[in-house]
């Protein structure tokens, strides 16, 4: 039912990730962690985050996904499907990741669905993580982390969180949207702040998530001798 690259983190695994995410020592580390966590972004659009995409009215915090931005993580030699043969040993220039797609003509990132370009609401009651917006967004022009370390990062936060298993930012997208099914979301609503190009997806998390309360009632409680 669940296929090979749906592995969300359970509830027991969700706390301990949390906990070490909290405690690392490397902020970016604690932003990448807390805030893939608690809003499913894909890792795409995590690592090419810029601070305007971040905005603020009356206290309450957003992230403004755009439908294209510029990329400014690239570095070292040009990459296959780099047409244009871009100087690519400074930052400013494409990503391996935007580089690397034979359509590319510019050096702007594109988001993956027509409803990838979406507002994510930030929990008012995760104040820790609003500050780390708000530090990132006060010292940096851009996110300093590519696809690969930000999993890397993640890589590290599950080791240090005792977790048998990788992590994956695909996995925190996962974890983001069974979370919402358990708060009782809609599938809608959850396609909506995931940006699915479909409902298919969310409409899974809700099953996985009423198949997860069902094991855990069975494991607590002998149903056969009830």
């Amino acid at each position: 039912m669940t296929g090979r690259g749906f592995k969300p983190l359970k509830l027991d695994q969700i706390q301990v990730f949390e906990e070490a995410a909290k405690d690392a020592d490397n902020p970016i580390r604690t932003l990448t962690g807390r805030l893939l966590l608690h809003t499913g972004m894909r890792n795409g659009e995590f690592n090419h985050m810029r601070p305007w995409w971040v905005l603020e009215k009356n206290g309450n915090y957003r992230i403004d996904i755009p439908r294209r931005e510029e990329c400014v993580g690239g570095a070292g030699e040009a990459g296959f499907g780099n047409q244009n043969q871009f100087d690519l040993s400074d930052r400013g220039k494409p990503c391996s990741k935007c580089r690397n797609r034979p359509h590319r003509e510019d050096n702007r990132w594109t988001c993956k669905t027509r409803s990838s370009d979406r507002t994510i609401p930030i929990n008012s009651e995760q104040e820790d993580l609003i500050d780390l917006l708000k530090w990132w967004k006060e010292g940096y022009d851009y996110l300093p982390l590519s696809h690969r370390s930000v999993n890397y990062h993640l890589k590290q936060l599950a080791e240090e969180a005792g977790l048998n298993r990788k992590v994956t930012a695909h996995d925190l997208r996962h974890t983001h949207g069974t979370m919402l099914a358990r708060m009782d979301w809609t599938a809608v609503q959850i396609m909506d702040r995931l940006g699915h190009g479909s409902i298919q997806m969310p409409r899974k998390y809700i099953t996985y998530t009423a198949q997860a309360s069902r094991d855990l009632v069975e494991e607590k409680y002998d149903m056969d001798n009830l």
